[in-house]
């Protein structure tokens, strides 16, 4: 499977939720890093929404196959 087939399929399982709107997936800014490609999404949620539930419940959707590394950062510091 490769990124982009498997970001395609991750952003079809997102979970549908009440104060929750996915965007994406998209390029990275630096869109490469040591020879590995990069994809993100941006997910917006209210206050009132447990997010850190509602992305467990969108991981355990979908298994990255063996290549693919899947990471999560709440609040990230930097977009890039």
């Amino acid at each position: 499977m490769t990124l982009e087939t498997f970001v395609q399929t991750l952003a079809q399982a997102a979970p549908n939720a009440e104060g929750v709107q996915v965007y994406g997936p998209a390029d990275a800014p630096l869109g490469l890093i040591r020879g590995r490609r990069r994809k993100r999404f941006l997910v917006r949620a209210d206050r009132t929404v447990d997010l850190s539930a509602y992305l467990a419940a969108w991981r355990v959707r979908v298994r990255p196959p063996g290549a693919i590394r899947l990471a999560i950062d709440i609040d990230p510091y930097s977009f890039l």
